[in-house]
């Protein structure tokens, strides 16, 4: 097996691949085209919820992930992370009629008040602090644009970045998703120790300030004129289910996350559909062939689209990938690349 690493993106799903790689023993390199966790992982608001519905094969994933990266940060870096809980609003009384029906299928700590539900399954990490803890010991190169990955076809290759048209995917259907973070200081906000949500989220008091979270994109205005303009609208929002009095907006960030249309990551190696559907051409007419028989990239996988929910997903995404390269291991069908490579017509 190869024991050089390349990782092309930094953001959480990149320096996450780039950390369990290396403690697997591989010498690891990671190339970013601008700064280390910039975009869509440095302007989250990283906040750590679970999902309170119905049953579903995406509940299951994002509660299992979520107890996996509590534990991970909490162990590994706990100086960029705080547990707490999530104190849960409804919209409105059909809204909270629905979470009532969702009592029944909560299978952690929780507690039911007057109108809300408090989360005990919660917490809230510092994206750029854990990103640069995560890569501490990996060779990081920023502002580094890799055009042809020629130059790394001995070492095995994690495309761990949205938008790298390094290889022809055309399997990969994904859309891009804009998300704001304001940080905020309010009186008292000190005493504030636990997260809030309600259509967007209020953090705990952590680093010295409380960071508001939204993923919103309306219009056809740039992603950074708009987070202007929806500034007050959505800190008014936020104020009506926790006030912050004398509240004042330290800084704004903005970013893209980019998610598939079925809300899994993609994680795993990398199919040439080039070369699968020249062996296999009645594949497009319906005809099924094992995912054992498809033709795969050497030694290059993906692990990018996490959505809203990159700092959730990406450590248990990354124990996942590692184990995989290391041990031959499974990817569960829901996260694999295979899953998208069945719809192409």
């Amino acid at each position: 097996m190869k024991k050089e690493v390349v990782v092309i993106g930094g953001g959480i799903a990149g320096c996450s691949s780039a950390y369990f790689l290396q403690k697997a023993g591989f010498e690891v390199t990671l190339y970013e085209k601008n700064t280390l966790c910039s975009g869509g992982s440095f302007a989250a608001g990283a906040f750590l919820s679970p999902k309170l519905s119905k049953p579903s094969p995406y509940k299951e994933y994002l509660n299992t992930a979520l107890k996996f990266s509590l534990d991970f940060y909490e162990k590994n870096f706990p100086s960029t992370f705080k547990r707490t809980s999530l104190h849960k609003y409804p919209k409105d009384e059909k809204d909270w009629q629905k979470l009532l029906s969702y009592e029944e299928f909560i299978d952690f700590k929780y507690e039911k008040k007057d109108g809300f539900f408090i989360l005990e399954l919660a917490g809230i990490v510092d994206p750029k602090e854990v990103c640069k803890k995560l890569v501490e010991k990996i060779q990081v190169y920023e502002n580094t644009h890799i055009e042809d990955l020629q130059e790394f076809k001995d070492k095995i290759i994690i495309i761990a970045h949205p938008n790298q048209n390094l290889l022809h995917l055309p399997y990969i259907k994904t859309k891009d998703i804009g998300g704001y973070r304001y940080d905020v200081l309010f009186k008292g906000c000190e005493t504030k120790e636990f997260n809030s949500h309600r259509e967007l989220s209020v953090s705990c008091y952590f680093k010295k300030k409380i960071a508001v979270g939204a993923t919103y994109l309306r219009g056809e205005k740039e992603l950074e004129e708009k987070a202007l303009c929806d500034s007050e609208h959505l800190l008014k929002k936020a104020q009506d289910f926790y006030p912050m009095v004398n509240m004042k907006l330290l800084k704004h960030y903005t970013g893209y996350r980019n998610m598939t249309f079925d809300f899994f990551p993609i994680v795993g190696k990398a199919i040439n559909s080039d070369a699968t559907l020249k062996k296999y051409p009645y594949i497009k007419k319906g005809t099924k062939v094992p995912p054992s028989k498809y033709i795969y990239y050497e030694d290059i996988y993906l692990h990018t689209a996490l959505g809203s929910r990159g700092f959730v997903y990406a450590p248990y995404n990354a124990k996942l990938l590692t184990d995989h390269i290391t041990k031959n291991t499974s990817i569960p069908d829901r996260l694999s690349p295979v899953r998208l490579f069945k719809k192409l017509k």
